[in-house]
């Protein structure tokens, strides 16, 4: 069985797995076939003695991968001649974990009590806050966990590209390996061969199309079926006009009896090294010394920073370290992705004086309390994040707090690939408006407060506002199971759209919007759902070509994100650039005609980036003379210097400047020049991709231009 996820960030992710996949098969026609081989932790998690299956029953299921994943399986002789030339041996070995993520040995079994009766496919059993034992850095360990999982459910599988806190897969105790709580007729070990090969980015053969024929599983080699085989089918079985050989049906990925099941194709293979290549999406799993041999056991004496220690021979089990300077904490709240985080310390010289992440090991939303030292002086603390969503808000509610002895220092979350946020400490320097810093009560860098105001760089404007009295208005209908409907239902005034179920009519979205002159735009409404199921959710959507495509920039899960019967205001921010044809969309996705959703009160408002530059360059000031005109930068879009021509007035010092979309000042120099045509360069190669500001002023004027770097 496998598991789609809810986020819709693991849909894009997914996306760049396969077209990296496609890539591969590509430039290797050969299919060259490395030898792997996968660390694997196993967490027995139980409620009664027989869920507490033995170690020689895992190793039984160790056996039967390493047999299945090699083609030494003596079954495969069993392949009918008409498929038998295309099994193939996947060159995947699996080895129980020798070496923790400590580095200390292990025997790759973690035996888990557990107050729980039973599990479902809802990923409770791999967080210890719901009863069940936290993941292993997936970047470098397979994790298997082994419970009862309610339902009938045989085992389930995260594909990759998910979440590293969830990633692995998750086998029923009766159907784990071939000896003891295994079951008929589920006993030859083949639930985890099959949902191995899912988290090795493999389908079911017939595609999960149900038995429309229409489906695929992405790999040439296996014939189209008609759905799922269950038992064990005669040879040949003829689905979908696939004779005369039919079905696959002893395929690994289909759902046939163990005994039935006995080979990958060579196709599906290529498919799984796909994963392990330069830059795939398991690639990490190639450096990992999890059946290494692990070091000697870390003590507190032994003279090196080993263990859970902060310092050497000190922290975490340890005593706790001295401090000569200021003690600190760091508080991280972990959004979705802990292994996306991490951050570091600069100290004024720029050099890095402590850092930390990332966080795999972190559950999605926990809280981690980081005690830190730092001396007299003043310091940037950055957070950054691999993926480029920052730590808040639209996949989880992140956040850092670093905090002193007279409270907060620094904090934020909300970004994208990173964020800076500097202080001091100590008997550091009075704040001044100079020091290129934002301290003292600035709201800026070197301005707000006691300085000069910062810029204030967007102008908001109503681009589209309905609340559905009158009519869709520039929304429209999107069919069968998208309505206009009155009464008490309406989050506000009589009347609302309703959408419901999950099909391409589940929709309504705007007609084309001309956005090109928006840096960012704000949909802001309120819902209330009818009958959602916890787990079923909607998302808002952005298409910038007409509607043909849109990604996915909110999504809203009921249990989690919102409770039925009742109404939320939501305000969802999307990041530019836009087009002359951009959409905006509503989806429901929920499971039948029962399950509404309602939606009022659209706004969309943007930031005008035409209003900003206008309103900067308004700033002369009545002067007779423009100090500064003709201001051109290029390229533009930019990967590492920009050009900045412009004609100076009067001799005397241009200050250039550097501001993010909130009027931050990202970094500010000044330099004396003599009048007429300057030609400068700013190096932009330590800026993240994103749209920025540049402001160029001399003699009270200034001229703010809008650039975007792009990596």
């Amino acid at each position: 069985m496998m598991m789609e996820q809810e986020d819709p960030s693991i849909i894009n992710r997914r996306d760049e797995i396969e077209q990296f996949t496609r890539d591969y098969l590509i430039n290797n026609p050969q299919g060259e076939r490395a030898l792997v081989t996968i660390p694997v932790v196993v967490h027995v998690v139980y409620n009664t003695a027989a869920e507490n299956i033995s170690d020689a029953q895992i190793q039984s299921q160790m056996t039967v991968l390493n047999q299945d994943f090699r083609k030494l399986n003596a079954d495969v002789a069993n392949t009918p001649g008409a498929f038998a030339g295309l099994a193939g041996d996947a060159n995947i070995e699996f080895c129980l974990a020798t070496v923790d993520p400590n580095g200390n040995p292990t025997n790759g079994i973690l035996r888990v009590p557990t107050t729980a009766t039973s599990f479902s496919t809802n990923n409770t059993v791999k967080s210890s806050s719901t009863g069940g034992s936290n993941a292993w850095n997936a970047g470098k360990y397979l994790n298997m966990w082994v419970c009862d999982i309610s339902g009938g459910t045989l085992g389930y599988a995260q594909f990759p590209g998910g979440s590293a806190s969830t990633d692995g897969v998750v086998i029923d105790y009766l159907y784990f390996g071939t000896i003891g709580t295994a079951t008929a007729p589920f006993n030859k070990g083949r639930t985890a061969t099959h949902e191995v090969g899912h988290w090795l980015n493999l389908r079911h053969i017939w595609g999960d199309d149900g038995t429309g024929c229409t489906g695929s599983d992405q790999v040439t080699d296996t014939p189209n079926a008609g759905g799922p085989n269950y038992g064990c089918p005669a040879f040949p079985r003829i689905t979908c006009s696939n004779g005369p050989n039919g079905d696959m049906f002893m395929n690994y990925m289909d759902y046939t009896d163990d005994a039935c099941m006995y080979m990958f194709s060579n196709g599906q293979i290529s498919r799984m090294q796909a994963l392990f290549a330069a830059g795939g999406a398991r690639a990490s799993l190639l450096t990992s010394n999890g059946c290494g041999t692990a070091g000697p056991a870390p003590t507190c004496s032994d003279g090196i920073q080993n263990g859970t220690e902060t310092g050497v021979d000190c922290g975490g089990s340890c005593a706790a370290c001295p401090c000569n300077g200021t003690s600190l904490t760091l508080a991280i709240t972990f959004d979705n992705y802990p292994a996306e985080t991490a951050w570091n310390i600069r100290n004024s010289a720029g050099a890095i004086v402590a850092s930390g992440g990332t966080y795999s090991g972190q559950t999605a939303g926990s809280t981690l309390n980081l005690p830190l030292c730092l001396g007299n002086g003043c310091y940037t603390l950055t957070f950054t994040d691999t993926y480029g969503d920052g730590m808040c808000c639209t996949y989880g509610n992140g956040s850092y707090r670093l905090i002193g002895p007279s409270g907060t220092l620094a904090s934020g979350g909300t970004f994208t690939t990173s964020q800076a946020s500097p202080f001091c400490i100590g008997s550091a320097p009075a704040p001044t408006c100079t020091d290129g810093i934002q301290n003292g009560n600035e709201t800026g860098i070197d301005c707000g407060g006691s300085c000069a105001p910062c810029v204030i760089p967007c102008t908001t404007t109503t681009i589209n506002s309905n609340n559905f009295e009158a009519g869709f208005g520039s929304w429209t209908d999107g069919g069968t199971d998208c309505a206009r409907i009155s009464g008490t239902t309406s989050p506000s005034g009589n009347w609302a759209i309703r959408l419901r179920d999950n099909t391409n009519s589940s929709v309504m979205s705007t007609t084309s919007l001309n956005l090109v002159n928006y840096n960012e735009i704000t949909v802001s409404f309120k819902f209330r759902t009818i009958s959602f199921e916890n787990g079923e959710d909607f998302w808002v959507q952005l298409s910038t070509n007409g509607g043909t495509t849109y990604t996915t920039r909110a999504t809203y899960v009921a249990g989690t994100g919102f409770a039925n019967n009742t109404v939320y205001s939501v305000n969802v921010v999307i990041p530019g650039p836009f087009t002359s044809t951009t959409r905006v969309r509503f989806r429901a996705d929920a499971s039948d005609d029962g399950d509404q959703l309602y939606i009022d009160d659209v706004v969309i408002t943007g930031c005008v980036v035409a209003a900003r530059e206008e309103e900067a360059n308004a700033s002369n000031f009545n002067n007779s003379v423009e100090a500064i005109s003709a201001v051109n930068i290029y390229p533009n879009p930019v990967a590492d210097a920009l050009y900045i021509d412009y004609l100076l007035a009067e001799s005397g010092t241009v200050e250039i400047s550097v501001l993010d979309l909130q009027g931050r000042v990202i970094e500010k120099k000044s330099q004396d020049l003599q009048e007429g045509t300057q030609h400068q360069v700013y190096e932009t190669q330590n800026l993240a991709a994103g749209t920025y500001l540049i402001m160029v002023s001399n003699n009270g004027q200034r001229s703010v231009k809008r650039f975007m770097v792009q990596r």
